[in-house]
């Protein structure tokens, strides 16, 4: 045995479930008695796994973290290259799941790019038999369980980094005003002064009131709804590019690509050939 893959269970997401869940793509345990290397973009999604058994080294993002047994996990984006890494003459075995689902570029901007986490005691094993079990009866409402149970692990994965608020100022009113603008039409190209007459306030005081309260500018805000709807309508491949645009209120297909560009550092193509599976 090199590398075995016969305790993996492989899922096919309905339509649905992968444009609106969170889904599972793969699950299960992994053997390794020598080094198994991907390059990026080979695989879609995110691999979470933690180590039953033996130790080793995950290569990553150009770093290297030492795998062993415990409470801790890692947090994989497929897109990049890795390996992983068996040490000590044993097998290196790991347990995770290969999950997609929609946002996953907001919720790495949260998370940020270490991947190893601290969950909960007695948290992820549970969870991940859970899955596997749905994966493998497959009952009625297996995609909206699925769902549910990665929902709740986002939670745990967030909680670890302290990127959940604590508690909040209450948001004045003028602001309020604004993100109820803006989240009633999130793909209108609304410029700062129309959103600063909605409020009924000057620019320069909503300018000041939004990033007090939001902790990012108001233009910051705009343009990353925007981006995130854009990632978000193209993640759905019976969608046309230009469509996308049109959708967005872009002057052009052209403009579009130039503006994603920008926000995200590739082309909608680009972006669309990192989500396919």
């Amino acid at each position: 045995m090199s590398i075995s893959f016969s305790q993996l269970h492989f899922a096919d997401p309905s339509l649905p479930a992968r444009r609106l869940f969170w889904h599972v793509l793969s699950i299960g345990q992994v053997w390794r008695d020598e080094p198994e290397r991907h390059a990026g973009l080979d695989k879609a999604g995110l691999f979470l796994f933690r180590v039953v058994s033996g130790a080793g080294d995950l290569e990553v993002n150009a770093s290297r973290h030492r795998l062993g047994p415990g409470r801790t996990c890692w947090l994989v984006d497929l897109r990049q290259s890795r390996a992983y890494l068996p040490r000590g003459g044993k097998p290196l075995r790991t347990e995770g799941i290969r999950f997609g689902g929609p946002g996953l570029e907001g919720w790495f901007e949260e998370l940020g790019e270490d991947p190893v986490f601290e969950l909960p005691p007695g948290f992820l094993g549970p969870l991940l038999k859970r899955i596997q079990r749905l994966v493998r009866t497959r009952p009625l409402d297996c995609e909206w369980q699925v769902h549910s149970l990665l929902t709740s692990l986002w939670g745990a994965l967030l909680t670890e980094r302290g990127a959940l608020p604590a508690g909040r100022a209450p948001v004045p009113r003028a602001v309020g005003l604004v993100l109820d603008a803006v989240a009633a039409d999130p793909a209108r190209d609304w410029q700062a002064r129309e959103l600063a007459e909605i409020a009924a306030i000057s620019y320069s005081r909503l300018r000041h009131h939004f990033r007090k309260t939001q902790g990012e500018s108001l233009h910051g805000y705009l343009q990353r709804t925007r981006l995130d709807l854009a990632r978000h309508l193209l993640s759905d491949p019976r969608k046309a590019v230009k469509e996308v645009a049109n959708h967005l209120h872009f002057s052009s297909e052209s403009a579009f690509s130039r503006a994603f560009q920008q926000g995200t550092g590739m082309s909608p193509t680009q972006f669309r050939e990192r989500c396919r599976d």
